[in-house]
């Protein structure tokens, strides 16, 4: 067996069941978290929430090509006589189902993004930029906002909500969807999306989710408000207006690369956490060393 042939199988071996302990752990983790917000909810890391439902893929990707791979090319002579019995080989199948999956999910973000990016190109229009503090493009047939694309976003309002939004709901709506790109939010939902792991199909992966969800969303409102009281209300106000645009924005579900300003199962949590002065960035604390670490 050649080197090359033996270091993709035993690397997916690897892949796989490096993948196995790590989703075991992620969920152990998950679970003790969400049991901590069932108990006493308040506000969680969106940090620590991304890192423990990143952590199987994360772990997997470093071990192989970081610590497996090197030392596999290193010390394994070239010309070794090897065989794989069957246990082996239905891991490294796993393995490549797992990394197969993933990029056919990332391939399909991939094209929906495409296809918007073709749409927007031809019936997008630029928005005056003396209403905003920001360039935002209009597009036709969007009710609501969103921030669409994962390397490049570009931030979409529709017609109707360009109309109903006062200029200063406006500038704190737009400011809210420039905080999802200063921080990468789109990149973060594309990646979990994609994440070659066995933890993703468990119902705790998809609390994690949720929960990361909501807290990037009321991050995002704490950055566009700046603790000012008087800018919470009037995102607040925005954020009801929008809602009652459409409680369902069909754009958002075409990639899981786009985020929109109105998330019908959050509204009320940010509306309260706005109008409460609670709308306060969250931390992680020492909870991202000691995952780090770990």
């Amino acid at each position: 067996m050649t080197l090359l042939l033996s270091s993709v199988l035993l690397g997916l071996m690897w892949f796989a069941a490096t993948n196995a302990v790590a989703s075991l752990l992620a969920w152990l983790l998950g679970r003790s978290v969400m049991s901590r917000m069932a108990r006493a909810p308040k506000r969680q890391s969106a940090q620590l929430l991304l890192a423990i439902r990143l952590l199987p893929a994360a772990a997997s990707w470093l071990f192989v090509l970081a610590v497996f791979l090197p030392a596999h090319w290193r010390f394994e002579p070239p010309d070794t006589e090897e065989s794989f019995g069957v246990v082996l080989a239905g891991t490294a199948t796993l393995g490549l189902l797992l990394i197969l999956h993933a990029g056919w999910r990332a391939i399909r973000a991939g094209f929906a993004g495409h296809r918007f990016a073709e749409i927007a190109r031809r019936a997008a229009r630029q928005v005056d930029p003396d209403c905003v503090e920001h360039q935002v493009l209009e597009l036709k047939g969007l009710r609501g906002i969103s921030l669409a694309g994962i390397w490049q976003p570009k931030i979409f309002i529709g017609p109707e909500a360009l109309a109903a939004l006062t200029s200063t709901e406006l500038d704190l709506a737009i400011a809210h969807e420039i905080a999802h790109r200063q921080s990468h939010d789109n990149l973060k939902r594309f990646a979990m999306c994609c994440a070659p792991d066995f933890f993703g199909r468990t119902s705790v992966a998809r609390r994690l989710e949720q929960q990361w969800q909501a807290e990037a969303e009321c991050d995002a409102d704490a950055h566009a408000v700046r603790g000012d009281d008087s800018r919470a209300v009037a995102l607040a106000s925005a954020l009801v207006k929008v809602a009652r645009l459409e409680r369902v924005d069909g754009l958002r579900a075409a990639s899981p690369a786009f985020s929109a300003f109105h998330v019908p199962t959050l509204l009320e949590l940010r509306v309260r956490r706005l109008v409460a002065d609670s709308a306060l960035p969250s931390s992680a604390r020492g909870w991202m060393w000691r995952l780090g670490a770990t």
